[in-house]
C-alpha cells in the first residue's frame, strides 16, 4: 500500500462547513452494466481505457467541487462498481495536497456479496457480516484505497445469519489493528440499530458507539416522517416502528445519513405535480430546486447528512446552499412540499 497523508485524530470531528456527504457509487464507472454483469463492468481496449479516464475526470471534477464547497466525507463501498469506485477514490485522494487530503475523511461498506454463482449457475446476491467476510472486505478496500486505514466502516445490509456480536468483535480487532476509526451500519431497522449500539457499547473498553447509520429518505422516500406523524391515522406507514429510527439517532449521538436523498433527480425539473412545487419554493428563496429538495431534509431535527451521487460539479455546488436554504425555509413551505409530495393532503 502506498503511504498516505497523516488523517485528523479520531477523536476530532469539527463541524463541517456543510452538512453534505459526497457520494461515489459512480466514480470510475464507464458504461451500465449488462443485467447478468457484475457493476461498473465497462469495454476493453484503447477506446475502453479512453472512456475509463474520461469516468476518472467527470469524478476528479466533482471531488474539486465538494472540496470547494467545503465537503468533508466521501462515501463509498466495496462493490460500486466492482471495486472502481474506491480504486478511483484512492487514485483522486493521492493527488490532493496534504492540506486538502487531511481535511476529508472516508467511509466505506461492506457485507454485500453480489452475483455469486450457484451450483445451478444463477448468480445470486447473499449478504454476510462474518468476521471473516468483514476483515476480508475490509483489507480489500483498503487495497483498493490505497490506505493504511479508512475513518468508518459501514455494514452495508443485515445480515440475519450472523450474530451481532461476532460482526462488533470483527470491527473491534480491525480497529485494535489500526485498519478502521469507526463502525456504522446501513438499511437497519430501529431494532437492529440498537442492538449494534448496545453491543458495541459493551465489547468496546472505551465505550464507543456507532458512528452513523444510513438510510433511503428524502421527499420520496419518507417514511421516518410519515411513520411518526401519522402514528394514529388510517395511512399510518406499515412499519410504524420506522419513525423511532430518527429520535433515537439523535438521542444516542448516532449520525443520520440519507441515501438517494435528491430521488434519483425526479424533482430536479418539471412543472407538473411535486416537481412543480419544489420548482415554486426554489424561485421563493431563489436558489436551485436540489438545494430545496435536501433543505427539506436537514429542516428535520435529527442531524441527517444527505449523501449526494451526482457527478456535476453544478449539482454538487447548488447541494451545498442547502444548510443555508434550510435555515431559510419556513414551516408552511417545508409542509407544502411534503404535501405534494404525498400527492394528498394531511390528515
Amino acid at each position: 500500500m502506498s503511504t498516505a497523508p497523516t488523517h485528523p485524530p479520531l477523536d476530532l470531528d469539527p463541524t463541517p462547513a456543510t452538512p453534505i456527504v459526497l457520494g461515489t457509487m459512480a466514480w470510475g464507472s464507464v458504461l451500465p452494466p449488462p443485467p447478468d454483469a457484475d457493476p461498473g463492468v465497462g469495454p476493453e481496449g484503447p477506446a475502453g481505457e479512453a472512456q475509463a479516464e474520461a469516468a476518472v475526470e467527470r469524478a476528479r471534477r466533482a471531488l474539486r467541487a465538494g472540496i470547494e464547497a467545503g465537503v468533508d466525507l466521501l462515501d463509498t463501498a466495496d462493490i460500486y462498481g466492482a471495486g472502481r469506485s474506491e480504486e478511483t477514490v484512492g487514485r483522486l485522494l493521492h493527488e490532493l495536497p496534504y492540506e486538502e487530503r487531511s481535511a476529508l475523511k472516508v467511509q466505506t461498506k461492506c457485507g454485500i456479496v453480489l452475483h455469486e454463482a450457484d451450483p445451478a449457475g444463477r448468480r445470486l446476491t447473499r449478504y454476510d457480516s462474518s468476521p471473516e467476510h468483514v476483515r476480508a472486505s475490509l483489507e480489500g478496500s483498503l487495497a483498493r484505497l490505497g490506505e493504511q486505514r479508512v475513518d468508518t466502516l459501514i455494514i452495508h445490509r443485515p445480515d440475519v445469519l450472523t450474530p451481532v456480536a461476532d460482526t462488533v468483535r470483527a470491527f473491534l480487532d480491525a480497529r485494535e489493528a489500526g485498519l478502521v476509526g469507526k463502525l456504522g451500519v446501513s438499511n437497519l431497522g430501529v431494532g437492529r440499530v440498537l442492538e449494534f449500539q448496545r453491543e458495541l457499547e459493551s465489547q468496546a473498553a472505551d465505550g464507543t458507539g456507532l458512528a452513523c447509520v444510513q438510510v433511503e429518505l428524502g421527499l420520496h422516500h419518507r417514511t421516518l416522517v410519515e411513520a411518526v406523524v401519522l402514528a394514529n391515522h388510517p395511512d399510518a406507514p406499515a412499519d410504524a416502528d420506522a419513525g423511532r429510527l430518527g429520535p433515537v439517532c439523535a438521542a444516542e449521538g448516532i449520525e443520520l445519513q440519507a441515501w438517494g436523498p435528491l430521488g434519483q433527480g425526479r424533482f430536479s425539473s418539471g412543472d407538473d405535480g411535486a416537481a412543480g412545487v419544489v420548482g415554486e419554493v426554489a424561485a421563493e428563496l431563489g436558489v436551485s430546486r436540489e438545494a430545496v429538495v435536501l433543505a427539506w431534509l436537514l429542516r428535520l431535527p435529527w442531524g441527517v447528512r444527505p449523501v449526494i451521487g451526482t457527478q456535476d460539479p453544478e449539482r454538487v455546488a447548488a447541494c451545498a446552499e442547502a444548510a443555508s436554504v434550510a435555515e431559510a425555509m419556513d414551516s408552511a413551505q417545508w409542509h407544502r412540499l411534503w404535501t405534494a409530495a404525498r400527492g394528498t393532503g394531511l390528515p
